[in-house]
């Protein structure tokens, strides 16, 4: 049985993988922008970008598991060398193909270099995406700060 690792998206975001009001042109641009702040920061190799892009052409837009919201990821294989998130608003909500939950205005960009972190990363961040009142201050959250803050905020209430 695996046992799968409590995360907090708390103790592993910081402000320079968050960025707000990007423009994309579409579902690959913004898939790309959300990956390319994981490359920035060391935590994925480029190649897991072109693999977050792959598994969502290949399997279609499953990745948008919430109204408003993509989670695009890829295999620990595919270049995650550590543990961690991004997130992007999008300027303009873009079409993902997915007829219950599109349109896309929030791409959070998920990587791990395990399953387990995997697994426990994308439950900590279904708490959060669970409540819409959160996920509609995310988008329209004017500052990272502002994006951070709501993050603890699930955080503190999910340990009460």
């Amino acid at each position: 049985m695996i046992k799968i690792k409590n995360i907090s998206i708390t103790d592993i975001i910081e402000p320079d993988v968050i960025q707000l009001n990007v423009s994309a042109a579409n579902r690959d641009e913004a898939i790309y922008k959300a990956g390319y702040l994981l490359v920035k920061k060391g935590i994925v190799e480029e190649r897991y970008i072109d693999a977050m892009l792959k598994a969502c052409n290949d399997l279609g837009p499953y990745i948008v598991l919430v109204p408003g919201v993509a989670i695009p990821h890829a295999r620990p294989e595919a270049g995650a060398k550590g543990l961690g998130i991004s997130i992007i608003t999008l300027k303009e909500a873009i079409p993902f193909g997915n007829e219950e939950n599109d349109p896309v205005h929030t791409v959070i960009a998920l990587a791990s270099d395990d399953n387990k972190n995997h697994i426990g990363l994308l439950t900590s961040l279904s708490n959060f995406l669970m409540d819409n009142e959160k996920v509609n201050k995310m988008h329209a959250a004017k500052t990272t700060e502002e994006v951070i803050s709501l993050l603890l905020e699930n955080n503190v209430q999910k340990t009460c």
